[in-house]
Parts: structure tokens; sequence; C-alpha cells
């Protein structure tokens, strides 16, 4: 097992964290990996992210056939039908009519009992068959920050185009490595409000770190989301309200796997509202946390989503 540093993933940073934990999945699902593939930060204030894995494996030449590999049909792709002025319209996108969404679901649990659990994992990342929104479709994740034209998994689509082995090694090492396209508004050093713009986000004028954002949807799953009576809850993330949402992540020091990272986010909001302060911090650094990230979910008149710059207690 060698460690190998990546300087182009800043824990701290939302996007950062969330590709890092995309990469660690891609490492886990990998068979010359074979599971034993293990995630840290860095504890020298950086919060790069390190990975440990067979010393032979060429990391970025994996994201890039990942995302080769994905094109055409795939288990987490969400298609459907909207009736709009000019006819019907194919979107891909996560607020789908329920009976749509309910579909999906059916499928995905199909799948599932047969052993093939990509779309369940997805599906449970992506909402509930029971919260709506405003206009009663399916109302997705608190992290789904596409809105009017622009769609979330055409979004995706359009960023896993984009995805070369050369820019993946570049990304990885390197911090700030965009290129023109579209994005999913998860980087808060690219957040720039509709109003602001004076472009269309659907145009070439925003920018991408398109292997990063690949790899943070390729991670979306270890925060799926559950209903709460009629709400949907997102895990990791605190607040009702839309004005009031926060994320909230860890860092840890030891070398973690996919499957206790995953069990690691679902303790995270408890540290965050508990009561006894000192306790929390205590208990957390126990298991080898050294941090814990806060970043506030800012929402536009138009409906678009933006994460903020990071909150980091030590």
């Amino acid at each position: 097992m060698t460690r190998t540093k990546l300087k182009g993933l800043n824990g701290s940073n939302p996007l950062g964290f969330m590709a890092s934990v995309g990469l660690l999945r891609l490492l886990e699902r990998d068979r010359q990996v074979g599971g034993c593939a293990r995630l840290g930060f860095t504890d020298d204030g950086a919060f790069h992210a390190w990975v440990e894995c067979d010393p032979d494996l060429d990391i970025a030449d994996l994201v890039a056939r990942d995302a080769a590999g994905a094109a055409g049909p795939q288990p987490w792709r969400l298609e459907y039908e909207k009736k709009e002025k000019r006819g019907i319209k194919i979107v891909a996108d996560l607020k789908p009519p329920p009976a749509y969404f309910s579909k999906f679901l059916a499928l995905a649990i199909t799948e599932w009992s047969a052993g093939h659990s990509e779309r369940a994992d997805y599906a449970a990342a992506y909402g509930t068959d029971v919260a709506r929104d405003g206009k009663q479709n399916t109302k997705p994740t608190a992290f789904h920050f596409t809105a009017a034209n622009q769609q979330f998994l055409g979004t995706v689509e359009e960023t896993r185009t984009l995805v070369t082995k050369a820019s993946t090694k570049r990304s990885l090492h390197l911090p700030g490595q965009t290129e023109p396209g579209p994005n999913l508004r998860w980087d808060p050093d690219a957040e720039r409000s509709r109003a602001l713009m004076g472009v269309n986000p659907n145009d070439k004028g925003t920018v991408v770190n398109a292997p990063l954002e690949w790899l943070a949807f390729r991670g979306l799953p270890a925060f799926p989301c559950v209903p709460i009576g009629l709400r949907i809850k997102t895990c990791c993330v605190t607040g009702r309200r839309q004005n009031e949402l926060q994320f909230h992540w860890p860092l840890w020091s030891c070398g973690a796997s996919y499957a206790t990272v995953r069990s690691l986010l679902v303790l995270t909001v408890a540290w965050t509202q508990a009561r006894d302060t000192q306790r929390s911090i205590e208990g957390r650094n126990e298991r080898g946390v050294l941090a814990v990230c806060t970043s506030k979910i800012r929402r536009s008149a138009q409906g678009f989503g933006n994460f903020g710059p990071a909150l980091v207690r030590v």
C-alpha cells in the first residue's frame, strides 16, 4: 500500500471533499484495489486529501476510464417527460413527477434484490418518494443547485465528456484546474449568482473542474436522503428552510475505508448539534476526526444554489 497526497483535493472545500469521497468509492469498487483503499487528510492546516492503495494503480487512468465507460445507459440516469408549450421534452434532472420517481425506485429495488446496487445507491441520494416541492414534483437532495433550464444530470453528462486522463492528473495534483463548461455549483470559488453573471449558466460563460465534479457526483451515494414525515433530510445537512440549510462534513487524519466514511458522515450532524460541545469534540477526536467543516447553502431568487466558504472547526 502506497500513500499518495493529492494537492488538488482540498478537504475544506465542499467540492474537494465530495470529490475525495467519490475517488475513494471508485477505488473501493476497483477489482485491482480489492476494497483495500483508504482515505485521509493532512493535519497541517492545508487539509489535502491522501489515499492509500496499490502502488501500481494509475489513479488518473482509473478516473478517466470510469468517466469514459459511463457513456450511454447507466443505472443512475433518471430521465422523464415534461410537457411544455412546444411539446414533450425529455428532462435529465432530479425533480420528476412523483410517478416517474416511484418507477425509478421500483426498478432500483428490483436490481438491488438481484445484487446490483448502483441504481439504489443513487436513488437514495437523489430524493425520497414522499417529499414534494412547491410544484408538487419530487423534492430532491439538498445538493441540487441547478435551476431554470439547467438540468442536474444533463450537466453531469456534459461534465463527464470533459474528463480525460491528462485533465484528471492535473486536477488531482494541482489546485484551480478549470476550463469552460457548465458546473453543478458545488465549488464556492466558482460562485456567480446569475444576476451578477450577465450570462446564461447553460452557455460557456462558466468554468468547471470536470474531473473533480465527476468524482463528486460519483461520491453522491455517500450522502443519502431519508424522509422525515413529508419532508426530506439529506445526510450531513441541517436546517429546515432553504435559507437555513448548512452542509457539515468531517476531516480525519487516519486512513478510512469507504464503509467507514459512510458511517462517519451519518454521525457528523450529531457532533454539530451536541449540547455538550467539549464532550462532542473529545468524542470525535477519539475517532481520529481532526476538524469539522460547515458551509452555508445559499439560494438565489432564480432557484440556483451555491455552497458558501467553509468554516473549519478543529
